[in-house]
Formats: structure tokens, C-alpha cells, sequence
């Protein structure tokens, strides 16, 4: 026996209002429509479902015990239906967004802010790692979008596109008190200096040391940080030279002194995302707010 969902819909409404036409109207479909879905659904089962008495339709055992039976299966598929309409139009949801916080805030604040005001109650929330784990987390459904410095060299999975969105551009600079007590006129005599670079582990660090390679000196941290935030502050406070993106020191250029800019043609920053066809309806909204 196939019965389709819609009749048994309409027969709880009808057992519900204890009239048809007030069930048609709930259902916002012709009188005759319900009609003859109550027609066909006692067809089908072969027996009388309803009878008509003064005070409207009653149910017969039958169809008490049919209406005891599929009501609460209904309510649920009509709250499920419901829910993915919300989903659908951004009525709820959630968009899950990891990466490194100078990535996220260089690459995605506009667009974060933009969706923001047009999906307010769409639920974002932010992750932090190491880029390997958040994308394998990408692969698995767990994020949504993650920022990243390219080229990648870790694991590729299949299911994951990597979408480079601009050139990388960093520096090495510090703080103009520390320059008066620095004398820097070349970059090797930065060895002599506290430098304030990234974790060993990150691929800013490995973005560094590209930058270095062709001066002939060691290069040694006094300060291991995996934020650009805390490099600023450090430079700021005099301790030594930084290095991280260019863009996130716009805010501290007065105060600051840029020993050395690095434009790397092959490098750029981007994001993973699933495939089109795996993604989300937040994310595929979101994508279209990315310049």
C-alpha cells in the first residue's frame, strides 16, 4: 500500500476542524479538493473514515484509531518541512568559517559583516587550528569555508575546492623608537636584532623563511607568535622587528618603520570550500558577497 503523504495531511486537518471546508481553507485548497482525498484515502483502506452528525464530521473507530496513529508522524514531517524551509530561506542556519584570525579579518570581515545585515538570523560561528585539521574538517562537513595561504602543500581531498581570492603581501617592520636604537641598513643586519616572527609550524613562518632565503645570515626568533595582533603589540612596545601581512598593519603605520616589503607573485591567500554541489545554502550565499 502507497499512500502519499498529502492525504493523510488532509485527513488530520479535517479530523482536526471537524469540517472539510474548514480544513480546505487551513490547507489553502478547494472544499472539493479535500473532498476527494477523503474519498480516495477510505478507497484505499476500504472503509468509512467519517460520518456526519449535527455538530459536524466525526471520526468512525477506524478512523479514530488511523488519527491516533499517523497524527504525531504528521506534525513531525510538517515541523521537518518547516524547518528546511527556514534553512532554505536563510531563516535559520548556520555558516562555519575557520582559518587564522589575520586571514579571516583580511579576507572575509566585509563579506561576514554584509551577510550579517542581510541573514541576521543565520548563526556564524569562527574556528582557530592548524590549516590542515580545519580543512580535513571542510571534507568532513564540519566547516564550511576556511582561509589559508597558498600555495598548499598539505593533504588534497576530493571533495574540496581551494579558491585563491589575492596575492600575499607581507613585511618586516618596527616600531620608529626601535629604529633610533637599530641601526638597519641592510636586511642581514636584522640577525643582530629580537625578531618577532610566526610558529615554525605555520605557513607564515614557511611564507619567511621564502623571503630570507636569498640573504646570506641566520635567522634566529625571540618570539614565537601565531597572532598578527600580539606581533603588533610587541612591535609597538620596542621589544624587536615583525614580520606578518601587510594589510594588517595599516592601522599602526605612523608609528612603525618598514624595513622590507615582499610581494610573492606565486603566493597568495584564498579559501577551501566543498564543492558546489555539497554546499550549504548560507555558504553559497555568502560566496556570492566575496569579491
Amino acid at each position: 500500500m502507497n499512500l502519499s503523504f498529502e492525504l493523510y495531511r488532509a485527513f488530520c486537518k479535517v479530523v482536526e476542524c471537524k469540517s472539510i471546508s474548514k480544513a480546505a481553507d487551513e490547507l489553502f485548497i478547494s472544499q472539493s479538493a479535500v473532498t476527494q482525498s477523503m474519498q480516495k484515502l477510505e478507497k484505499i483502506l476500504g472503509e468509512k473514515l467519517f460520518f456526519r452528525n449535527r455538530g459536524g464530521i466525526e471520526l468512525t473507530d477506524l478512523g479514530s484509531n488511523l488519527y491516533e496513529y499517523i497524527n504525531g508522524s504528521v506534525k513531525t514531517l510538517e515541523n521537518a518541512e518547516e524547518i528546511f524551509a527556514n534553512y532554505s530561506s536563510l531563516n535559520k542556519g548556520v555558516l562555519r568559517i575557520g582559518g587564522g584570525n589575520t586571514l579571516i579579518s583580511n579576507l572575509l570581515l566585509q563579506p561576514i559583516c554584509e551577510f550579517s545585515r542581510k541573514y541576521p538570523n543565520v548563526k556564524i560561528s569562527i574556528h582557530n587550528g592548524f590549516t590542515d585539521i580545519l580543512i580535513e574538517r571542510v571534507s568532513k562537513g564540519e566547516l564550511d569555508i576556511v582561509t589559508l595561504n597558498l600555495p598548499y602543500k598539505g593533504k588534497i581531498f576530493s571533495n574540496v575546492e581551494i579558491v585563491p581570492l589575492k596575492d600575499s603581501s607581507y613585511c618586516l617592520f618596527a616600531s620608529k623608537e626601535y629604529m633610533k636604537t637599530h641601526s638597519i641598513k641592510k636586511i642581514e643586519d636584522i640577525q643582530d636584532c629580537k625578531l618577532i616572527l610566526p610558529s615554525k609550524v605555520s605557513s607564515r613562518y614557511k611564507i619567511f623563511e621564502e623571503a630570507l632565503k636569498q640573504y646570506d645570515c641566520d635567522f634566529e626568533a625571540s618570539f614565537e607568535v601565531a597572532s598578527s595582533m600580539v606581533v603588533k603589540k610587541l612591535v609597538l612596545n620596542h621589544v624587536g622587528i615583525g614580520f606578518c601581512e601587510s594589510e594588517s598593519i595599516d592601522d599602526i603605520k605612523g608609528a612603525i618603520k618598514i624595513i622590507k616589503d615582499f610581494q610573492f607573485d606565486e603566493d597568495s591567500q584564498g579559501i577551501a570550500i566543498l564543492h558546489k554541489n555539497s554546499q550549504s545554502k548560507a555558504t553559497r550565499e555568502f560566496l556570492k558577497l566575496i569579491k
